[in-house]
């Protein structure tokens, strides 16, 4: 399944009951749910969890130990060379999640910064987000740089003047480029907007390739090559874990060779951890295939 990054400001301590319904729809949809360990928003979320009985949760922290951990889930240790208690030393593990998860959902003040470089953390790798304003008591869907140009219309002069200070928000934004879109490439980030962004429950399997298959072909093939990486590195599902930065339940799903738990660019990201070359050429003739995966020419070797 699809994981969702969950958090938001450190100002709110209670969920509006539309963010729990969000949470609701998560949970009944069997989606993974990745969190941070903070107070505030963190808390509050991991509470609404346990509440509805979600078990596939993994929490993650930097440090020895996580902050709160309400139920005792599965920890996600985020190693940071900046020093302990620093803004820079939790950052770590916020951009951590914004590279697992596929879609994120954040509830904001319209002033927190680090609710925003959550934001700015997944447009830039492609990722939508999907966010509540405590303001409006509404959501907003951020899947590009007009979409958050709009959002950021609510803060008022001075927050906006301490993001640029604490984040570099105008220069983050400056970099997204020419209302850079979260087209998301793999079906499974699909999937997610599907279920959390539409009022409605989607109308078909939670997977669909629109490639025609091209899609799953290269999920499989980056998945045997990690999995040959992994065994012939005698490594073990937690150092895996750790070597490519994901939680030890992804391992476990890789090597079970459950491919729907996997994005596209999510499995990108790991084979780069890895070490590994992933080789891609695009040919504007998809009926003359080029030693790979036919139609997108991509080359069976991760070296």
């Amino acid at each position: 399944m699809p994981t969702v990054f969950i958090a938001g400001s450190i100002s709110i301590t209670r969920l509006h009951e539309k963010v729990q319904e969000r949470i609701a729809g998560i949970v009944t949809s069997g989606l993974d749910v990745i969190v941070g360990d903070a107070g505030g928003a963190d808390s509050s979320i991991q509470a609404c969890l346990q509440d509805l009985g979600a078990t596939r949760v993994t929490v993650y922290c930097t440090g020895k130990a996580p902050r709160n951990n309400v139920a005792g889930w599965p920890v996600h240790y985020v190693q940071s060379k900046a020093r302990a208690g620093s803004r820079a030393f939790f950052t770590a593990k916020d951009r951590q999640m914004a590279r697992d998860g596929d879609y994120g959902l954040m509830i904001w003040d319209c002033k927190s910064t680090g609710t925003l470089s959550n934001v700015l953390e997944l447009l830039g790798h492609r990722k939508k987000s999907l966010v509540f304003v405590n303001k409006t008591r509404d959501f907003a869907k951020i899947g590009n740089r007009s979409d958050l140009e709009q959002l950021l219309q609510l803060m008022s002069d001075n927050a906006r003047r301490l993001a640029d200070e604490k984040i570099g928000l105008s220069a983050r934004l400056a970099a997204l480029g020419p209302d850079r879109s979260a087209d998301d490439p793999s079906p499974d980030a699909a999937a997610v907007a599907a279920q959390t962004v539409a009022a409605e429950a989607p109308a078909g399997p939670l997977l669909k390739d629109p490639t025609g298959g091209t899609a799953m072909k290269l999920r499989l093939l980056l998945m045997s090559a990690l999995r040959d990486h992994i065994l012939q590195g005698r490594l073990s599902e937690p150092a895996a874990a750790r070597l490519l930065g994901v939680p030890l339940s992804r391992i476990s799903d890789l090597m079970r060779d459950k491919a729907d738990v996997f994005g596209l660019d999510m499995l990108v990201n790991m084979a780069t951890t890895a070490g590994l070359r992933v080789d891609m050429r695009i040919s504007d003739r998809p009926d003359q295939p080029s030693g790979g995966i036919p139609g997108l020419g991509f080359q069976d070797s991760l070296l």
